[in-house]
Parts: structure tokens; sequence; C-alpha cells
């Protein structure tokens, strides 16, 4: 039995498994695979490293670009004007040359009738692939938003997207229909009358009228006090007064100045005027023009056929008269203004 127990231990030994000589399944981090990439290319900061002629290097810097975005751009085949532009949209160099070359590739009837902006399908989120599918479909930009808001593809907008389009603009239609006729009011407007034109206007014209009435007064007043100043000069004058209120010139030029004959106020004229010297109703009109204002005449000059003295009347009546027709014409328009601007 003691000679066994050797024998069975060397057995067992030999039908145990080698560890040690098995080959590991994972490898060691050290033994792992070197990345072999090559590093990023520097940066270019000089204008003299972009391989530009100076002339073309100023032309890029005035539409303010760095050097590296001016090799990347000129690269992609854009001129400093055209990049400027798309990039103020939002899109780099690359971006734009693909979005430029999708462009060119089709010749469909869709792409020459879209007109919308690159950066428009971008902010929807569309891909240059997405706009052509939907060209391809027949879709411009603005039914390709509608139609992928509602969620359908390309492909199922080519089948059914019209009747989509149909549908989705007349839902709009009702929607904003129903919107403006929330705030809208459904009375209808009060038809014009005489009751309501008079409550608009009535308190303008009122005091339109009294301002009429006021400037006819007080015309009428100054006429009074002309006309008591005329008779006070007209009681002091002798028979064997000269032609003339004015006082006498001493020292007269060879050429005799013109003479203001006296004069008579009046409310109305008359159909018979009387001389304001002697009091003959033998009178004629005078060869003195008379002074006219807009066509009227406020003054008529006579001479007396008894005495042969120069007179003149001052009728009242036109200038009152005027000075109400001016005031009642302004009144009348501002009134028409008032109205028009409280129907509207």
């Amino acid at each position: 039995m003691k000679n066994l127990l050797p024998a069975l231990a060397a057995l067992a030994l030999l039908a145990a498994p080698t560890h040690a000589l098995s080959a590991p399944e994972n490898r060691p981090p050290q033994a792992a695979a070197v990345d072999t990439a090559l590093p990023a290319p520097p940066k270019v900061t000089l204008w003299e490293d972009t391989g530009m002629k100076p002339a073309e290097a100023r032309e890029w810097q005035d539409y303010k670009f760095a050097p590296q975005e001016a090799m990347n751009w000129q690269q992609a085949g854009f001129l400093p004007l055209v990049a400027r532009s798309w990039s103020d949209k939002g899109f780099d160099a690359d971006e734009a040359r693909i979005w430029r070359d999708s462009a060119r590739s089709s010749r469909t009837m869709m792409a020459d009738l879209d007109h919308s902006d690159p950066a428009a399908w971008k902010r929807e989120g569309f891909s240059p692939q997405d706009r052509l599918a939907w060209w391809d479909a027949g879709f411009v930009f603005d039914d390709a938003v509608l139609l992928a808001r509602a969620g359908m593809t390309p492909v199922q907008a080519a089948w059914h997207g019209q009747e989509k389009l149909k549908e989705l603009r007349g839902e709009q239609t009702g929607a904003s229909k129903r919107q403006n006729g929330a705030g809208a009011s459904t009375e209808t407007p009060a038809a014009l009358s005489a009751a309501g034109a008079w409550a608009i206007l009535g308190p303008f014209l009122k005091v339109g009228l009294l301002a009429v009435l006021a400037i006819m007064a007080a015309g009428l007043a100054f006429f009074f006090y002309r006309r008591a100043q005329t008779n006070r000069k007209l009681a002091k004058l002798k028979p064997d007064a000269p032609d003339s209120e004015a006082p006498p010139v001493k020292h007269r030029s060879q050429y005799l100045e013109k003479r203001k004959p006296a004069r008579e106020v009046r409310l109305i004229k008359g159909s018979k005027p009387r001389c304001v010297h002697c009091k003959s109703e033998n009178v004629r009109p005078s060869q003195m023009h008379p002074h006219k204002f807009a066509g009227i005449n406020f003054t008529d000059y006579f001479r007396c056929r008894a005495c042969g003295r120069h007179f003149a009347i001052v009728s009242y009546t036109p200038i009152v008269l005027t000075g109400g027709g001016l005031a009642l014409t302004l009144i009348l328009v501002l009134a028409s203004f008032i109205y028009l601007f409280s129907v509207g």
C-alpha cells in the first residue's frame, strides 16, 4: 500500500492541465495595437503660408476671412464674395460644397422651380440628399415642409402628396378664418342716418355757428364804431372845405398827390346815394377806381353834380358777409373731416 501512493500521486500530476503553457485569451494592455492614425495637419495662421498671391489674400481679408478659412473655401471652389454669403448663413466650406454640388447634379423641373435658400432646408433639418428626394418627388421647399411635418416621406408624398397638401391647406385656411373671426365683431355697422351724423357733428357745428355769429357781431360793432367816427368827421366839415379830408400839402411837387375824398360808412349802400357835402341825390359814379379785395368791392366813389365834389361810401355788408362766409366754409370743411374720421 505504501508503495502504491507515490505512483498514484505521479499519475494525478500528469493528468492535471498545465496552465502555464496555455496562451492567454486576452492580450495584456501592453500588447495592444499601436494607433497608426496620422496627426492633424497644423492650422495655417499666416497668409504667407496659404500659397495665395498678395492681391488674392487681400481680397479674402476684405471679406473678414482667416487664413485657414480662406484656404478651405478656396479649395472648395468658392470665390470670396460667394463664400462670405454661405458663411453668413451658417455653412462651413465642406457643407457649402456638398449643398452646391447636390443642386448641380439635379436637373429636374422642381430644382428649377425651387428658389429657396439652402439655409432654409438646413433649418428644417433636411440634408442635401433629402432635398434631392423631395425634388424627385415633385415638391418644392414649402410643400416639402408641410408634408414632412405631417409625417410623410418623399416616397409616400410622390403617391399621395397632392391630396395631403389640399387637406393640410384646407385646415390652415379654416384655422385662419376661425382665428380672424374670433377677434372680429359679428355686429353689422350701423347705417348712416341724419340722426347719427348730427350726433357726431352737432357739438362741433354748434360751436362753429357760435364762432360765426361772434365774428359777425364783432364786424357789426366795428361798423358802428367806424360810422360814429366818420359822422363826427363829417359834422366838422365846413361847406367851403376842400374836396378832401386830408390836410392841405404845403410843398407840392409837379405831380399832384392823390387825395382821399370824404367818405360815409353805411351798413347797406342803398340804391340812391347822397352827397356827404350838400346832401344832394344828383350824383354819378366817379371815375376813381374802387378798392377791391378778392374781386369784392367794399368802397364806391361818386361825384356830386350839384357841388362837383367827390365822396365815397364804405359798405360793411360785403365785409361782414365775406368774413362770415369764409368762417362758415372753414367750419364745414373741418366738420366733414371730423365726420369721415369718426365713421372710419
